[in-house]
């Protein structure tokens, strides 16, 4: 049976507050493992990308006893991104159809899409501008997995899954 080591397992309100100490936490974790410095960059870039997602994008009522999460281990032959948070169900659509898209495309496919979106004379209110999954593909060479649980008929729980590879691959 594989050994995984959990380096970060956060379940609770985000707040600014809050993602700077979960990435300061990261990236003293991080330090200690025995990896390229290139591989400690893309981990954490991608923590702060999902943190980000979390922090802009989740529909929580104060009513909930549902919080966002995240959690970063280290298998054997990978580190393991997992975040989930609260989306409004009307959302669930056009966020499944643009992470499809972006798993659809190669290493320059997502370049150009990434230019594409950096571009872009306008931005959707409040939608940020739509790096951060682009983003979250390129560092991840596209190793991504989600899903998502309905709570209930306004909500759901969207979970984001990274894989990324200890041994980079081109």
């Amino acid at each position: 049976m594989a050994k995984i080591q959990t380096i970060l397992n956060y379940r609770g309100p985000i707040e600014f507050e809050t993602t700077e100490i979960l990435l300061q936490k990261v990236k003293k974790d991080l330090e200690v493992h025995s990896i390229k410095k290139v591989l400690k960059k893309r981990v954490y870039n991608i923590m702060v990308e999902c943190i980000e997602n979390m922090l802009r994008h989740h529909a929580a009522p104060s009513d909930t006893s549902i919080h966002p999460y995240i959690s970063l281990e280290k298998g054997q032959q990978e580190y393991l991104i997992t975040a989930g948070n609260l989306i409004s169900n009307e959302e669930v659509d056009d966020l499944q159809l643009k992470i499809d898209h972006v798993k659809k495309q190669d290493k320059e496919g997502l370049l150009k899409m990434y230019e594409d979106q950096i571009n872009k004379d306008t931005i959707a209110k409040n939608k940020g501008a739509g790096l951060g999954i682009i983003t979250i593909a390129l560092k991840a060479n596209s190793k991504i997995n989600y899903n998502f649980t309905p709570v209930n008929n306004e909500l759901s729980v969207f979970e984001l899954q990274v894989s990324v590879p200890l041994e980079h691959k081109k």
